[in-house]
């Protein structure tokens, strides 16, 4: 890179140089995006390219407790005026280029294109390093310093100063001055330290006397690990075959959550260079994965910008290699807490094999479990609580799941966000929770089945307040589309206006049964009109069922009428021509042979009386309702190994639809009224 230096006078102390980088601010301040962890740990990494033996990172703050300076204080070798106006004075220049050890040859180099230094940008505007080193003269080794200083507003303009060494020995100081308001909130989080411990963990444990330590705090990689490192082998492109050593993923396990968890590029002895893709999300296990070769040695930021293209090949069989030990490590890691819960008795499933949805819920639950294994209480009462209440939300609520994790459990929101991850990619809480709607769909028709064959209970069954509710809860009976949808208020007066003339005032709208459902010989004996809308950018559709009472059997008369009315709605100024399909539903427990011509006709579905480009007019019986929802469900119900006992059903009317259901269902029969012995209930298949 170009440099532009002037010797300016003085006017007292000793001169200053300053250097215009001719690379430009744009590619300079490109290091004000990257990753605070990584900026602090190019800091280190510097310090420890110069022997360093100690180094310091402190986080000073201020009243508020925000922090105002990053210092970063190292033992080493330090920088003479000469070495610092030579190490400063261009863009991706280093002493650091031809050689692959630190002076003296103690250890291993990590930079190579001299950028570390412009990470710090990452961390604060204003960049300060204090430095003093031995350097030979006349008299013999003198100690001397220097001071280089950079700031973002003038970012290719950097000055180097001469000054008296303020230190008795060698050594750097690096301060960073943090802008009033600028968060730098991945360096305050818990697992800071751990984060930045998983980037040196490999040299911290080849030079065991080297000392780093974080905010006060020791970087040791034994208080995080888990078990020796693992090198997962590679099933490398042929391009890679005269690699010595072949390129490696080495997959070290942590015991603590880490929020930086990309994959770590580094050289062949697994210092890390650099990071390569998103985070890897597993709800299970803590890790990093560190992709070891030779080949990335020297590796520029711009190197490592395009490394999905240039080593693609690697990079995919790195990633295969992970998944693959993470299947199998989670399953190992699950094995164990299971069995400790056997072990202490307080496993919720018993050791028979399981097939269909508990087969599934089971499987759920050594998931959820495995996951939240370290926030799980230790004492025996709250740890059965926890256990039954993560099952209980799986066996009928999934959606509480999250809720027990976050309030009973105390689960982080990282570690939740990674569970929901992990059961969102393996479709487990979906299976469940589909299951739990499909059979809550079974009982229902089965539990409507119950009261329509009972000639007691069909008669006592009000329309207003009790079959009304319940079918409007399940409207997936009428299409799948129609169950999340609601009425549209505006269709009211539109559908009253023809309500009379062609229904009779016998019909109400469902918006109006508040005003019919007082104790009086009217209240529950009418035929209601439902009506719901549902619209996209291309289309609108309506729906509107009236519900015949279970006394009446629809006849020529019944049929006339809802044609007519739907004509009608159709011919209506403010529907005429808008492009808006209708379905017309006249449901009835029974209708006359007079219109089975009507109903059955050829080349049409059956139900269809009247069909046209813009409306359709159907008539169905609750027995072909509910038999086509049940042949819908029949699938389900041989995965799910299901079926609808009496007990069953009569539970889930109580359960689901107590407010809804006659009083002859509502309430078990009082013991004192049974004439004979209640049989033994029926066994789950």
């Amino acid at each position: 890179m170009g440099v532009v230096s002037a010797e300016l006078p003085a006017q007292s102390g000793p001169p200053l140089t300053e250097f215009e980088l001719s690379v430009g601010e744009r590619k300079i301040l490109q290091f004000k995006r990257k990753p605070q962890i990584t900026a602090v740990a190019e800091l280190v990494w510097n310090a420890l390219d110069a022997n360093a033996t100690e180094v310091h990172v402190e986080l000073r703050r201020s009243s508020m407790t925000a922090i105002t300076e990053v210092v970063v204080t190292d033992n080493g070798h330090g920088m003479t005026p000469e070495r610092a106006r030579t190490a400063f004075q261009a863009y991706g220049t280093t002493w650091k280029t031809t050689r692959t050890h630190t002076e003296g040859g103690e250890r291993i180099l990590h930079g190579r294109n001299g950028e570390g230094r412009l990470f710090a940008f990452a961390l604060g505007d204003q960049l300060t390093w204090e430095s003093a080193a031995w350097e030979p003269q006349d008299v013999g080794d003198v100690l001397v310093g220097v001071r280089i200083r950079g700031n973002a507003d003038h970012a290719t303009i950097w000055q180097v100063e001469e000054t008296e060494s303020a230190r008795e020995k060698p050594g750097t100081t690096v301060r960073i001055s943090v802008p009033q308001g600028k968060p730098l909130s991945s360096l305050e989080r818990d697992d800071a330290a751990a984060n930045l411990t998983a980037k040196l963990a490999f040299y911290l444990r080849a030079y065991p006397h080297v000392h780093v330590t974080f905010d006060g705090k020791r970087l040791d990689p034994s208080d995080i690990i888990v078990g020796e490192p693992i090198d997962l082998e590679l099933d490398l492109p042929e391009e890679y075959a005269g690699e010595d050593p072949p390129p490696v993923v080495t997959f070290v396990e942590w015991n603590k959550r880490m929020s930086d968890r990309r994959m770590l590029i580094c050289n062949a002895d697994g210092i890390a260079l650099g990071e390569h893709g998103s985070d890897w999300s597993d709800g299970i296990i803590s890790f990093t994965p560190y992709l070891r070769a030779n080949l990335f040695n020297g590796l520029s930021v711009d190197d490592l910008h395009g490394l999905t293209m240039s080593h693609s090949g690697l990079l995919d069989a790195a990633l295969k290699a992970v998944q693959k030990h993470l299947a199998v490590r989670g399953a190992q890691i699950s094995a164990e807490v299971v069995r400790q819960l056997k072990t202490e008795g307080i496993y919720p499933y018993d050791d028979q094999p399981a097939a269909g949805t508990l087969a599934i819920e089971r499987q759920t639950f050594d998931v959820v479990v495995t996951a939240a294994r370290h926030a799980l209480p230790n004492k025996r009462a709250a740890r059965i609580l926890s256990v039954n209440l993560i099952r209980t939300a799986l066996e009928s609520n999934p959606g509480d799941l999250h809720t027990i994790l976050e309030k009973v459990l105390a689960l982080s929101d990282d570690d939740r966000r990674h569970l929901k991850n992990l059961l969102d990619s393996t479709d487990l809480t979906h299976v469940i929770g589909a299951a739990t709607t499909v059979t809550n769909r079974l009982n229902f028709i089965q539990a409507l089945r119950k009261i329509l064959a009972d000639e007691h209970l069909r008669k006592n069954l009000r329309e207003v307040d009790q079959l009304h509710p319940m079918v409007n809860k399940n409207l997936w009976l009428f299409g799948e589309d129609w169950h999340m949808t609601r009425s549209e208020v505006g269709l009211t007066n539109v559908l009253q206006a023809h309500l009379e003339d062609h229904l009779g005032e016998d019909i109400i709208l469902e918006h109006e049964l508040e005003a019919v459902t007082q104790p009086d010989e009217r209240s529950g004996r009418v035929d209601i009109l439902m009506f719901r809308s549902r619209r996209d950018d291309n289309s609108t559709e309506r729906l509107v069922i009236e519900l015949k009472r279970p006394t009446v059997k629809v006849g020529p008369k019944e049929l006339t009428q809802i044609k007519n009315y739907a004509r009608a709605i159709i011919d209506d100024p403010q529907y005429s021509g808008v492009g808006c399909k209708w379905r017309f539903y006249l449901v009835t427990y029974d209708y006359s042979d007079k219109i089975l011509r009507d109903i059955r006709q050829k080349d049409r579905p059956a139900g269809l009386a009247d069909v046209q480009d813009d409306y359709e007019v159907w008539v169905k019986s609750w027995g072909e309702i509910l038999d086509a929802g049940e042949r819908k469900l029949r699938f389900f119900q041989e995965q799910l190994n299901y079926e609808a006992t009496d007990d069953r059903v009569t539970q889930h009317l109580r359960e689901s639809y107590s407010h809804f259901i006659p009083d002859a269902l509502a309430q078990p029969q009082d013991e004192s009224e049974e004439t004979e012995p209640t049989a033994a209930p029926e066994q789950e298949q």
